[in-house]
């Protein structure tokens, strides 16, 4: 009998009751590891972020000039300002940016809305997809800066004193008798937005600077008849120089944006979706409360054990 209640004992299943230790370290492990690799991913991908090669450069010309040839001047600063006439916060935010005097600022009053009669679809694909934004009224400056909303609209002027982005890239532009001849070191290519005045759909009231048309420029094609494009035309040219790629905005506003989110790339955002090892104190904590368990754990299972034996 004792021999074969040892072969009965032996012959049971044995991966359920012996050293569930194991199967909790193995589980703690895996608790462990997880995050590293989480926050490993993360940093990659940041420094990946970091290392994207870009380049901005931005030129104005006020076309017809005075002279025959019209050169390029850089701008100090880019504005790229995205409403809609059917916005009622835009209002006080379009007007002022009208009051902005600085003929060295390019400013870009962008209409991506279908819904507008001056829709323009360059306007929402690079509202869409240049900078992922979500909400109108919303303010780029420099391609670097972000502000939403009326409330933060209103705080363009102090983010343009506190940005110092350099332009560079573009060697030389200017317009000889309806001919653009540009030269470059990068290898982007050029857009060229046409910026016309245009009438509120519902006010009584002219909407300056507004994109009406944009082309693109081969970074291969150095001299490039443009005259049919600028016919009959009475406007601001900006000339850009940039990477295709996502441009990663930050918000320059140091108020809430309440319910709103910036942007698909904003750092809010991106602090929410992805692990940056900040909760890694909590996962310790969590641990070390289960080790602190284990003892009691494998008690329990030997006293079980115990029990079991002795019922048979």
């Amino acid at each position: 009998m004792p021999l074969l209640n040892t072969c009965l004992d032996k012959s049971r299943p044995c991966s359920s009751n012996k050293h569930p230790a194991f199967w909790l370290t193995v589980i703690l492990c895996s608790v462990i590891i997880s995050p590293v690799c989480d926050a490993q991913v993360s940093v990659e991908d940041n420094n990946s972020a970091n290392v994207q090669d870009t380049i901005l450069d931005v030129l104005i010309i006020d076309y017809p000039c005075d002279v025959t040839m019209c050169e390029g001047i850089r701008a100090e600063t880019l504005i790229e300002y995205y409403g809609a006439d059917w916005c009622e916060p835009c209002e006080t935010l379009e007007l002022m940016l009208d009051s902005i005097s600085d003929k060295n600022i390019a400013l870009i009053h962008h209409h991506p809305s279908v819904n507008d009669q001056s829709y323009l679809n360059h306007s929402k694909v690079r509202f869409a997809e240049q900078y992922r934004l979500i909400f109108i009224p919303s303010i780029v400056v420099d391609s670097d800066g972000l502000l939403t909303g009326a409330g933060q609209g209103a705080e363009v002027n102090q983010s343009m004193a506190i940005t110092n982005v350099t332009f560079s890239g573009i060697d030389n532009l200017s317009i000889s008798n309806g001919i653009l001849n540009w030269n470059t070191s990068s290898i982007y290519d050029l857009q060229i937005w046409k910026l016309e005045s245009v009438k509120h759909e519902f006010d009584n009231r002219m909407l300056n600077n507004t994109a009406t048309d944009m082309m693109i420029v081969d970074n291969q094609q150095r001299v490039l008849n443009i005259s049919d494009w600028v016919t009959n035309s009475t406007s601001r040219l900006v000339f850009i120089l940039q990477s295709n790629e996502t441009s990663q905005l930050r918000s320059l506003s140091s108020g809430s944006t309440g319910a709103k989110e910036l942007s698909e790339n904003d750092e809010t955002l991106s602090g929410l979706l992805l692990h940056d090892g900040s909760y890694n104190a909590a996962v310790v904590t969590f641990l070390i409360l289960l080790l602190c368990l284990l003892p009691a754990l494998i008690s329990f299972h030997r006293l079980q054990k115990q029990v079991d034996h002795e019922s048979e």
